[in-house]
């Protein structure tokens, strides 16, 4: 009889692979097409395109673990019930209980997988991802100023160029700096050229005039000049100022957050996060309950299991909303954790209540 079992973990694993893999594909493909603009855009180079697909993985890995499990062990039990493999099964002397045991196994070690991903995985792919979409800005943006078209950098800068030549070289400038609202400047130049300096990006112009207008005196003031460096930090980000979110955070710079600020916003944030990593990998268990409950109790029908299939996606739809639902309220007010934990381990207890009372197999006894 344990090659019967390992029979059934064989199928379930191959199952969720190929479920696993066509989900992430799916999902992965959707996802990294947002950086596509941010490479190109930028001017950054290929790899750093790869690099940065690659780090959403474990971010949406961790939250479709759970689904992909539970498609596969619905999948691979249906099935096995209309080849009726399942009843020659139980015919043997197997009880649900155990056949419902590999399914378990592999649960357990997709539990174990998931809490790797959520808390250590997921907020390191998460705070590498956000520096290296700081880095690409930084780094590359001053290099693709579009000509012909007005670029506007941030909100407070407008460069256009006529056109641009090879080495960063820039004909037919018209630059509008706003950063300074006392003093709005204006730049026209003949050519100008784009360099890297240690206080971040700039473009040297050559044989131009600067309008310098004064909103409060209404004056303006006129300067021709041969050569003027114009800063253009307003694309390089502050890195180090940048404010981490809690999603980037280690879980132990997390709890530590949490135990050591008072009553706060960020403090319930810290807290959300915090209780959404511990309760997403239970969610495998759940829903994995679930699937092996619709199809193993009660007795077989002839006419098909389509109801209780349709019962069980429904069953985990619930679970996956509440789950979810509370997750968000968990920042508004901290009592909402007991009920999100209650949530996700309800059938858990339930259908391994039940499950432990199901006899054993006629053979082990």
């Amino acid at each position: 009889m344990p090659r019967l079992s390992a029979y059934l973990l064989r199928a379930l694993l191959l199952a969720l692979v190929f479920v696993t893999l066509a989900v992430t594909a799916a999902i992965w493909l959707t996802q990294s097409l947002r950086y596509i603009d941010i490479v190109v855009e930028n001017g950054a180079p290929l790899h750093m395109f790869v690099w940065l697909a690659l780090l959403t993985l474990p971010a949406f890995l961790g939250l479709t673990l759970p689904i992909t499990l539970f498609v596969a062990v619905l999948f691979t039990y249906y099935r096995f019930i209309q080849d009726s493999e399942l009843v020659a099964m139980r015919a043997c002397g197997l009880s649900p209980r155990a056949l419902a045991m590999p399914a378990l196994r592999l649960a357990s070690w997709c539990l174990l997988v998931g809490y790797l991903l959520t808390l250590w995985l997921q907020p390191l792919a998460n705070q590498e991802l956000a520096q290296m979409k700081y880095a690409v800005q930084s780094q590359f943006s001053a290099a693709l100023l579009k000509e012909g078209t007005f670029n506007d950098l941030g909100n407070k800068m407008t460069v256009y160029v006529a056109r641009r030549e090879q080495n960063a070289e820039l004909q037919g400038l018209l630059i509008h700096d706003a950063r300074d609202p006392a003093k709005l400047m204006t730049i026209r130049a003949a050519r100008g050229q784009l360099v890297q300096s240690s206080s971040g990006p700039k473009v040297i112009v050559y044989e131009g005039i600067q309008q310098e207008y004064n909103p409060a005196t209404r004056k303006m003031a006129e300067l021709t000049f041969d050569s003027y460096a114009v800063s253009l930090d307003t694309l390089t980000p502050d890195i180090a100022n940048r404010v981490i979110v809690p999603r980037e955070m280690s879980t132990y710079s997390l709890l530590a957050a949490v135990l050591a600020s008072g009553p706060s916003a960020l403090r319930a944030r810290h807290l959300s996060e915090l209780h959404q990593r511990m309760v997403t990998p239970l969610l495998t268990l759940g829903f994995t309950m679930i699937a092996c409950a619709s199809l193993l109790f009660g007795e077989f029908n002839r006419r098909g299991h389509v109801p209780r299939v349709l019962l069980a996606i429904g069953l985990a739809a619930t679970l996956q909303a509440v789950v979810l639902g509370l997750g968000q309220l968990v920042s508004r007010s901290a009592w909402v954790a007991l009920p999100l934990y209650i949530a996700a381990l309800l059938p858990i207890l339930l259908i391994g209540t039940s499950l432990g009372r199901q006899p054993e197999p006629r053979w082990a006894r």
